[in-house]
């Protein structure tokens, strides 16, 4: 998989870039012989750049930036001491990991893989693994546009199908250019540039808004870019389990991720390979799930649904918080607990929160109380809580079986019926290319329809959920989510609501409002100083 733009690289830039890129001419490469933090500032740049790490790294270079001061100066591969210190690593892995099996050794080396020109479909296979670090290309800061979003090559091998899906897709970007410009004029008529705010954080608060609102749009074909990092252990049962994966995407970017991770942990990453149990598994259970189930949904169901609760969750917090604090089996003091009143037991975990600050987290009784959640939310929306992964995620495939979400800037901007439309053809496509290709008809889908994931999450998860992702600074989407939220565990149980943190204020354009208030503190600042 080559890129579709390819850099070209002058004679010295291929020298530069060859001692901190495993690669020059492919879209999967790993980041080397950099600084911690600098390798930092470089992932940083993929959420609002549209340029690729390595151009990035070559500019952070070019510039003299303090952060890769003397960065070109480090060993690089060739160097004898470099080698021979490599050479000592993979004989003490070999045995000790390899031989032995203390794979825990493995967790100390860092693999950082910079990965360019894969799908949205993709990236979320990828992110499910629980273990890794990512930053990915942000819907909300970069333009996207038709000549780049992924071709499955079972669909371009069949000419009738093939035609479909790509006109489909093309005229997904068509729809999302149209209306880009339309959303921009409507936001800037809804919310006049305020005096005291310059024009340019202005117009890019208004760009951010436009692209919010009309990446719904787009499909899940498109090509994004991903920086991820991960240990040698996390690394290989995530390329494992890409390898094992029914898109043939996922499987030919897990060979190049092997393939160019290896070159960083050639010895730690020894046994990744396709999982026949990985595989296989998940061929069968969707066969049983066709013939025992069936998949057609009666109906759509509420946005979140908590579909376990346990009764006594109140009591097992309130355990959990004075266990440490005694001597006693948890067993005993679980009856113990069940003796107090609920004034006692509210007294307790009111306590355990009371000097908590607005950056603290809370403390880890909280993970002695949990919910299984089934949440139906359009699929941006699932991009963004996906982050979310200190707990259980079974996710369904995307689909157009639950209808699509329709933003109000959509409505208000009187853009209903060409959003519909794209919408509405989309879903047709899709349906024609899934009675044959079930798995790749996903990519044609956009963001805007819903998918169902279920979570399997404790009280201190969730709170840090419902807390981060209500505010009026966030997505309108994701924050009706994590109010719902709030208010499903507050139906059950308002003594545990309470340790939860929800905004419900209703801002039209919050985000355009912080940066407002963002824009008059820095002013503030500079004025005093």
């Amino acid at each position: 998989m080559k890129p579709q733009n390819q850099d070209e690289y002058t004679a010295d830039e291929r020298v530069i870039l060859a001692k901190h890129v495993t690669q020059l001419d492919r879209n999967v490469y790993c980041v080397k012989n950099l600084p911690e933090e600098v390798v930092a500032v470089l992932f940083a740049y993929v959420s609002r750049s549209p340029l690729s790490f390595r151009r990035n790294l070559l500019k952070l270079i070019g510039e003299g930036e303090i952060y890769v001061k003397n960065v070109t100066d480090v060993y690089g591969e060739d160097d004898a001491g470099y080698a021979a210190a490599k050479e000592k690593a993979m004989k003490f892995h070999d045995k000790w990991v390899v031989g032995y099996g203390h794979g825990s050794v493995a967790e100390h080396a860092d693999i950082k893989f910079a990965i360019e020109d894969v799908s949205i479909l993709f990236t979320k296979a990828l992110e499910d693994n629980r273990l890794g670090r990512y930053t990915e290309k942000s819907t909300r800061y970069v333009e996207f546009d038709k000549q780049h979003y992924h071709k499955p090559r079972a669909l371009l091998d069949d000419p009738e199908l093939g035609k479909l899906y790509v006109e489909t897709c093309d005229a997904l970007f068509d729809l999302y250019e149209a209306l880009l410009p339309k959303v921009r004029d409507y936001v800037r008529s809804r919310w006049p540039r305020p005096a005291e705010m310059p024009e340019r954080p202005y117009e890019a608060s208004v760009s951010a808004k436009a692209f919010d609102v009309v990446r719904y749009v787009l499909p899940a074909s498109t090509y994004t870019m991903l920086g991820c990092s991960m240990n040698a252990r996390a690394a290989e049962h995530a390329i494992t389990k890409l390898l094992s994966h029914p898109l043939e995407e996922a499987r030919a970017v897990g060979e190049q991720m092997l393939a160019e991770g290896r070159k960083i942990c050639p010895t730690l990453l020894k046994h990744a390979g396709r999982s026949e149990y990985h595989a296989e598994t998940r061929a069968a259970m969707d066969a049983l799930a066709k013939e025992m189930i069936g998949r057609a949904p009666k109906k759509t169901g509420k946005p979140v649904t908590i579909v376990h609760f346990d009764p006594e969750a109140e009591e097992k917090l309130v355990a959990a918080m004075l266990y440490e604090q005694t001597e006693l089996p948890y067993e005993e003091l679980l009856l113990r607990v069940k003796g107090l009143g609920q004034e006692e037991r509210k007294a307790v975990i009111q306590s355990y929160v009371a000097k908590k600050g607005k950056f603290d987290w809370p403390q880890r009784a909280l993970e002695s109380v949990t919910f299984t959640v089934d949440i139906l939310m359009d699929y941006g929306a699932f991009r963004d809580l996906q982050r979310h992964r200190m707990n259980t995620q079974l996710n369904q495939r995307v689909t157009v079986a639950h209808g699509y979400e329709v933003p109000q800037e959509i409505a208000g901007a009187g853009l209903g019926p060409e959003f519909a439309a794209g919408m509405e053809r989309a879903r047709k496509a899709y349906e024609t290319i899934a009675a044959k290709f079930p798995i790749e008809a996903q990519y044609v889908v956009p963001l805007a329809y819903r998918k169902r994931t279920l979570f399997v999450l404790n009280l201190r998860n969730l709170e840090h959920i419902v807390r981060l992702r209500s505010t009026p600074q966030g997505h309108i989407s994701y924050r009706r989510i994590a109010q719902q939220l709030y208010d499903e565990v507050a139906a059950r149980s308002p003594l545990l609501a309470s340790l939860l943190t929800v905004d419900k204020t209703e801002h039209y354009l919050g985000r355009l409002d912080a940066e407002l208030a963002a824009e008059k503190r820095r002013a503030a600042l500079e004025k005093r100083q």
